[in-house]
């Protein structure tokens, strides 16, 4: 049987920087839907263990690209998984407003960027209203490459080439942080069509650690063990707030358009209680953030991680994308394709200086109270853009030596 096209989904992830830009209105339904699959994406890959980084903007707008040319029940899953509103009409303006927004001129101090494209088997015919919604919208680009060799029998040579050129790309966009986000196994016999979204972001903290203060002090890996790591030390005005199982930290960014929001659970062994209660109706009831004076001590930390998104995205109700016989991508071309795979990596680099990688809440009066936020336990955090309140990257720590 002749193998059947298919989709390869790539997402690319690095943590970026601050930028200076109003909140879009009409990308407001999209930065709420997409804060809502940020966090049933984090509950399914936190089902794993150790440190955890990942991207669920990036992860949503790529899935996003592959619902432009999904109909019929494949368009109906990938909506719900989303939480896309309505119908998705004006889904694509949204993200288009949103991610005009992010993608505004970089400031001092504060680097992001965000790219899209699409590598698409040379000669194959794909539609171009497709094209036309991507380019417009995503401000993504068609590039023709020989993936397999097609029309003729698969070629091991080209798909090595086209592989290369890819992680040529990726490199290039992420600032050699990602070298190799295409593996080996692929492009595959099948594959017709690679969607890439890298993401690489750099910031510099509004408030930096003082290098001289960092010392290697406990930080409680389990109830039963400690580890010695470097930690960082600031005591300057910060968002802070806490309840008695939590305390919230915003280290703002330089621009003070993002910012890293840290979540400590009062109980060192506390994490897994927290996520369980990390969801689109439990975040409501976190602690009311103030601004106040904080004694800060954070360790420093590089994560990287890889994730095969495939079983998250199928648990998660995107079933029928992944499939060869009930695929319904017809928006994108007269052939039948499917989502052959799903990868994600990401980075995260955390130091005195800032924050190098691949719904807001709002601020009270500053108050003159001193208190302490010693993250020296497993912790989860996620970096945020403030006008918007999106999520652009969630993650946590269990061993910052790891």
């Amino acid at each position: 049987m002749k193998n059947k096209p298919t989709i390869w989904l790539v997402v690319t992830a690095l943590l970026t920087q601050p930028l200076r830009t109003e909140s879009a209105p009409m990308a407001d339904d999209v930065v709420r839907a997409n804060n809502a699959f940020a966090l049933d994406l984090y509950e399914q890959l936190a089902k794993q263990p150790g440190n955890l980084i990942l991207s669920p903007f990036s992860v949503d707008t790529t899935l996003a690209m592959a619902y432009a040319g999904a109909r019929g029940q494949t368009a109906r899953q990938i909506s719900e998984a989303l939480h896309l509103p309505g119908d998705g009409t004006n889904v694509h303006a949204g993200f288009a407003a949103l991610l005009k927004t992010l993608n505004q001129t970089n400031l001092s101090g504060c680097q992001f960027v965000l790219a899209n494209s699409l590598w698409a088997q040379l000669g194959y015919p794909f539609l171009q209203p497709f094209q036309t919604c991507l380019k417009d919208q995503y401000n993504s680009t068609l590039n023709q490459i020989d993936l397999t060799g097609w029309p003729r029998p698969f070629d091991p040579a080209k798909a090595a080439a086209a592989r290369e050129q890819i992680n040529a790309w990726v490199k290039t966009k992420t600032h050699d942080k990602i070298k190799e986000i295409v593996p080996p196994r692929l492009p595959s016999p099948g594959t017709r069509l690679i969607l890439v979204d890298a993401v690489w972001f750099k910031g510099l903290w509004a408030q930096p650690f003082e290098k001289g203060q960092t010392v290697n002090a406990p930080f409680r890996i389990s109830s039963e063990k400690s580890i010695s790591v470097p930690t960082m030390h600031v005591r300057a005005h910060f968002g802070y707030g806490q309840n008695e199982d939590l305390q919230v930290l915003e280290l703002p960014y330089l621009s003070g358009q993002l910012s890293m929001v840290i979540f400590l659970p009062t109980k060192s062994d506390g994490l897994s209680e927290l996520e369980k209660t990390f969801t689109v109706s439990g975040v409501r009831h976190l602690p009311e953030m103030f601004e106040t004076e904080v004694v800060v001590a954070v360790p420093r930390f590089t994560e990287t991680c890889e994730f095969d998104l495939k079983k998250p995205l199928q648990t998660m109700g995107i079933q029928d994308a992944f499939s060869a016989a009930d695929a319904d991508f017809s928006g994108i071309t007269t052939d039948n394709v499917f989502i052959e795979a799903a990868i994600h990596t990401a980075y995260v680099d955390v130091n005195e200086e800032g924050t190098e990688a691949a719904a807001a809440t709002q601020l009270s009066s500053a108050n003159s109270i001193l208190s302490f936020f010693n993250a020296d336990h497993p912790f989860l955090f996620v970096i945020r853009h403030n006008p918007t309140g999106a999520i652009l990257f969630i993650g946590r720590v269990v061993n910052p030596l790891e």
